[in-house]
């Protein structure tokens, strides 16, 4: 057993509950591309380059404190160095689905080659397609990689004593016939969404998120102020979807609402433009570097 079990083990059987993150970081706020796109020379992307700051970022992905990440893009050697994290202190890793610019498998084949802490072991959660690609990068050998994969499957609580959460993979609707999923996070005083890409969710995830009461949730946005489906939303859409949130006893006027996954095209906005639209509808905009505070302040 690993290390970090037996202490999370010993913990609770003296009565003991680990404390949950309180704290999630936006590593990446931009879409496949990125933003600006690397490539482009649309008036966006070079307005972007001009403005700087705020405006650059890198693909979606996120961390919840020290042990918990959202997604693995290929960006992640970049955030690791930028925001100064230490991956080998990872246990938990949730991908939400197959997409390149949510799963890059090589740097779970890096762990193999390696010299990890002893305690240094993480478990990937993902639906069927996710945990092949990175079986097929590894070849086969989670025990060398210090990985156990575990299938997420939607409406299956996933039970994490050692971070005193509870995790319910949730149906995005996004891939097909791939299942690209959601994460809902429950600590004993927060609860947290992260959609990953998606359009306007199915029914069963509605049904799940009634009365869950959120303080926060992070929604693709990918097109911008487009009023546009495909597979991602709208600004547009994403103030639809928080009323609806709101109207089920999901969200209310405390919940911190954070559009994510932004792209370049006709609905990009810079940051500053964003900030300017999202505020006044009881939203704000992510940026690379965003820290949201879950823990309620103490009183």
């Amino acid at each position: 057993m690993k290390r970090s079990t037996l202490l999370a083990s010993a913990l609770l059987a003296a009565g003991v509950a680990a404390a949950p993150p309180s704290e999630l970081l936006v590593l990446g706020s931009g879409a496949s591309e990125g933003m600006p796109s690397q490539y482009c020379v649309c008036g966006f992307c070079r307005r972007a380059r001009t403005e700087g700051g705020r405006n650059y970022r890198f693909r979606t992905a996120f961390q919840l404190g020290e042990t918990i990440r959202i997604d693995w893009g290929p960006d992640a050697v970049a955030q690791a160095f930028r925001f100064r994290l230490e991956p080998w202190k990872l246990r938990h890793v949730f991908i939400t689905h197959s997409h390149e610019d949510h799963l890059f498998p090589m740097d779970f084949w890096v762990r193999g080659v390696s010299q990890l802490p002893e305690e240094s072991w993480v478990t990937v959660y993902g639906n069927r397609q996710v945990l092949a690609a990175i079986d097929r990068m590894i070849g086969g050998d989670w025990k060398k990689n210090r990985l156990t994969p575990v299938l997420a499957e939607p409406g299956k609580t996933i039970e994490l004593p050692g971070e005193n959460l509870r995790v319910t993979p949730l149906a995005a609707n996004h891939t097909s016939p791939e299942q690209s999923l959601m994460y809902a996070f429950e600590a004993p005083r927060w609860k947290l969404l992260v959609t990953g890409d998606t359009d306007v969710f199915p029914e069963a995830s509605w049904k799940f998120l009634k009365d869950f009461k959120l303080t926060a949730v992070t929604v693709d946005a990918t097109w911008g102020m487009e009023d546009r489906h495909e597979s991602h939303l709208g600004i547009p859409n994403v103030v639809e979807l928080a009323k609806r949130l709101r109207s089920v006893g999901a969200a209310d006027g405390r919940t911190r609402i954070v559009p994510v996954h932004f792209a370049h095209g006709k609905g990009a906005r810079l940051h500053s433009e964003l900030e300017q639209i999202l505020m006044p509808l009881g939203m704000e905009p992510s940026y690379d570097g965003m820290r949201i505070q879950l823990e309620p302040a103490k009183e």
